[in-house]
C-alpha cells in the first residue's frame, strides 16, 4: 500500500476517535438531543502541532464499562469536588456498547455536569501529533466544529491532551471542554459541555485532575 493511503487510513481512524466526544456533544446540545452518553444501561481553527509528550506504559485492554467500574474510578462526590458544577450531580449511570461506554454524572437526564467516555482504539500508539493536526483540519473543514485550544499534557496515560471546542448543529451553538487520554488499546475522555453562553465548562486543570484520577485507578485495578 502506498504511504499516502496509509496516512489517509490512519487519519480516518483518528477522526472518529478524537471526535466521538464532540459528536456526542453536538447531538446532546442540539434541539431534541439527549445529554447522557448513549448505550445500554449497565446495572475551523487548527492549532499548530506540538512536540509529542512522553508516554507511560500502555494498558493491556479496555475494561468492561460497568456501574461498579465507574464507581471505582470516580464517585459522584469526587466528580462534584473536581468539576465543581453550579448544580451538583446526584447520580451516576454507566452505559456500555460494543466498542466502549461511559460513566455519566447526572443532575437529570438533560443536565450532565461530567461524562467519562471510553472507546476502543486500533490505530497507532502514540498518535503522531502531525496526524492529529491533519485529521482535525480535515474534520473541522467539513463540519461545524471549531477547535479553540489543544494542549498536549505529559505524564497521563500514553498520550493526553486538553481540547476546547465550539460546535454548531441545527442552529444551536455550544461549547465543550475535553481532556482525552490514550491508554494504548483504548481512549477515555473527561468531557463537559453546555451552551455557548452560560455553560458550566470544566477548566483544563479540573479535567486534567479527572483524567489523572481515572488513569491512576485504571492502573491500580
Amino acid at each position: 500500500m502506498k504511504p499516502m493511503k496509509l496516512m489517509k487510513r490512519s487519519q480516518a481512524r483518528i477522526i472518529p476517535a478524537l471526535f466521538a466526544c464532540l459528536c456526542l456533544f453536538v447531538a446532546a446540545c442540539s434541539p431534541g438531543g439527549t445529554s447522557a452518553a448513549s448505550g445500554t444501561p449497565a446495572s475551523g481553527n487548527t492549532p499548530a502541532a506540538t512536540a509529542q509528550p512522553t508516554a507511560q506504559p500502555t494498558l493491556t485492554a479496555r475494561p468492561p464499562i460497568t456501574q461498579a467500574l465507574c464507581q471505582q474510578l470516580m464517585t459522584v462526590a469526587e466528580a462534584n469536588t473536581i468539576v465543581q458544577p453550579p448544580a451538583p450531580a446526584t447520580s451516576l449511570v454507566a452505559t456500555h456498547s460494543e466498542d466502549g461506554g461511559a460513566c455519566n454524572y447526572l443532575v437529570s437526564q438533560t443536565r450532565v455536569p461530567l461524562i467519562i467516555y471510553f472507546f476502543d482504539w486500533k490505530g497507532p500508539v502514540p498518535i503522531p501529533q502531525a496526524d492529529i493536526a491533519a485529521a482535525i483540519a480535515e474534520s473541522t473543514g467539513s463540519s461545524n466544529i471549531t477547535i479553540n485550544q489543544m494542549t498536549p499534557v505529559d505524564g497521563i496515560g500514553v498520550q493526553a491532551e486538553f481540547v476546547s471546542i465550539t460546535a454548531t448543529d441545527q442552529g444551536f451553538t455550544g461549547s465543550a471542554t475535553v481532556f482525552y487520554v490514550l491508554e494504548g488499546p483504548f481512549f477515555y475522555d473527561c468531557l463537559t459541555f453546555g451552551p455557548l453562553t452560560g455553560g458550566a465548562l470544566g477548566t483544563q486543570s479540573q479535567l486534567q485532575a479527572c483524567a489523572a484520577q481515572v488513569d491512576s485507578r485504571l492502573r491500580q485495578s
